[in-house]
């Protein structure tokens, strides 16, 4: 019974840290996020209104930073975009994503961040 109690208490502390450490990804301040698998797009650093061009702007800088710093393994196992076919998504939807002209708040940039990324990723 002992032994049971034990890895019944076990079981569920990792349960526990596992489920903190998921509620809190992508938290940590860094901009790590490319607005899929629930991490979400942080604009808090952004004043709004902004420009749609502000808005690719720093669209294709975040998604170039992200592809320069993922190490290669990751590259070559086939997971998430990689740099070369992100250039070409961005030649083609700086002119072709459907965004407004001038984003108000933080949710309409989500929306717009999350229609560039879908198009720049169909490359």
């Amino acid at each position: 019974m002992k032994i049971l109690r034990t890895a019944i208490v076990a079981t569920l502390g990792l349960s526990a840290a596992l489920a903190l450490s998921a509620c809190h990804r992508g938290k940590d301040g860094g901009d790590n996020g490319d607005g899929h698998r629930g991490r979400g797009m942080d604009f808090s650093d952004v004043k709004f209104p902004i420009s749609k061009a502000d808005f690719i702007t720093r669209m294709n800088t975040r998604m170039r930073q992200r592809c320069a710093s993922r190490d290669a393994q990751s590259q070559q196992s086939g997971r998430g975009i990689d740099c070369s076919t992100l250039e070409a998504g961005i030649a083609k939807c700086t002119t072709a994503a459907v965004i407004p002209d001038s984003i108000a708040d933080q949710d309409a940039a989500r929306d717009a961040g999350r229609s560039y990324f879908q198009c720049v990723r169909q490359q």
